[in-house]
């Protein structure tokens, strides 16, 4: 893919964003979707079975989890950690990965949601490389990563946390405006 397609690319999936979906969801058949479904339980049945089968299930969305946690905290100037992603016993249960960074409030709320932009990237790989991949290992590999990545996108209960005073202040100044104004 050159430049100017990446361009077009970009600016037709911001522009419109809805047909832009639409259309890549086509590139999907009924089989595709429900690999992609069966993964994403097959990840949470995992549990079930050990912590580290299901660790070993969901690494590459972890690790793809951190990494976005990791940039846009480089990218804002916060001094990430590197990430890692050993998984360690908590009083509440497992954490599967960690970044540490220095930021304020506002600063944390997107390095704390960073991972949601998961959710369109991978759907964009799904759409991108299932289609063409046989039904090999390319396939199921292609499968494993869109999958993993969905599954990362949501934000764990730390990230939460971490928003959570920027998303109160953002919520206060906003119900203040409305009623100034």
């Amino acid at each position: 893919m050159d430049s100017s397609t990446t361009t077009t690319w970009i600016t037709d999936a911001l522009a419109h964003p809805l047909d832009w979906a639409s259309v890549r969801a086509q590139a999907l058949d009924t089989r595709d979707w429900l690999v992609l479904g069966g993964i994403l339980l097959f990840q949470r049945l995992c549990v079930h079975i050990g912590m580290w089968t299901y660790c070993l299930a969901v690494l590459p969305g972890t690790a793809l989890h951190e990494a976005m946690h990791w940039t846009v905290a480089a990218l804002l100037g916060a001094r990430p950690t590197m990430p890692n992603l050993v998984p360690l016993r908590t009083h509440g249960g497992w954490r599967l990965g960690s970044v540490r960074f220095q930021a304020g409030y506002l600063r944390s709320l997107p390095i704390a949601l960073a991972p949601v932009a998961l959710a369109p990237l991978s759907f964009w790989w799904a759409t991108t490389f299932m289609p063409g991949a046989g039904s090999g290992a390319m396939y199921w590999l292609h499968a494993w990563l869109a999958a993993s990545a969905f599954g990362a996108s949501v934000p764990s209960t730390q990230d939460w946390s971490v928003a959570a005073p920027a998303l109160l202040a953002g919520a206060v100044m906003g119900v203040t405006l409305w009623v100034v104004v």
